[in-house]
């Protein structure tokens, strides 16, 4: 997919034989874009649930996967979403470096979930958003629907969605 900013960049699925590349960015973007978790529970998240191998995994099984930006070959942001359930496609993470933030891709990357999720025929799209990014995703046009006090981890979230069609028990049961 490519996009129509000034500055030339390109989304796609990531690989598992990009992984490596991908996981300094991954974490890069935790640790300096995610200011409610604690140092300690990044550690956590990067050492224990969300590792290279783990990436491999959910890549291979198709239990997760992720969309990458690219400027000039080099992966810069991502969104990393669930397998849809229950006719939801829920995105899991969403990062962009901070040198190419504020450059449409954060706004790409969010087009491509929500393609997917109507692709797939998902009746719904939804994200839990840390309070800083709020305004941001408002501005991508998705729906405030509600917010967690001092929720998973310990952090106040907002919750945003997008209906994206109609409920569909085939989808919803699907594999």
């Amino acid at each position: 997919m490519k996009n129509t900013s000034k500055l030339d960049f390109t989304i796609s699925y990531l690989k598992p034989f990009e992984v490596d590349e991908f996981f300094p960015v991954f974490a890069k973007v935790l640790k300096t874009q995610f200011p409610g978790y604690s140092l300690v529970i990044i550690n956590y998240f990067l050492e224990k649930i969300y590792t290279p191998n783990s990436f491999k995994y959910w890549l291979t099984t198709g239990w997760r996967f992720v969309f990458i930006a690219k400027v000039e070959g080099k992966i810069v942001g991502f969104a990393v979403v669930d397998r849809p359930y229950g006719g939801v496609c829920f995105c899991r993470w969403l990062g962009v470096l901070p040198d190419y933030q504020k450059k449409g891709i954060g706004k790409k990357l969010i087009s491509a979930w929500l393609d997917y999720g109507k692709e797939y025929g998902c009746h719904k799209a939804e994200i839990a958003s840390q309070p800083e990014a709020k305004e941001f995703y408002l501005r991508c046009n998705l729906d405030l629907e509600g917010e967690r006090k001092v929720s998973y981890f310990g952090i106040d979230q907002f919750i945003f969605g997008k209906v994206l069609g109609k409920p569909k028990d085939e989808v919803m049961i699907k594999d």
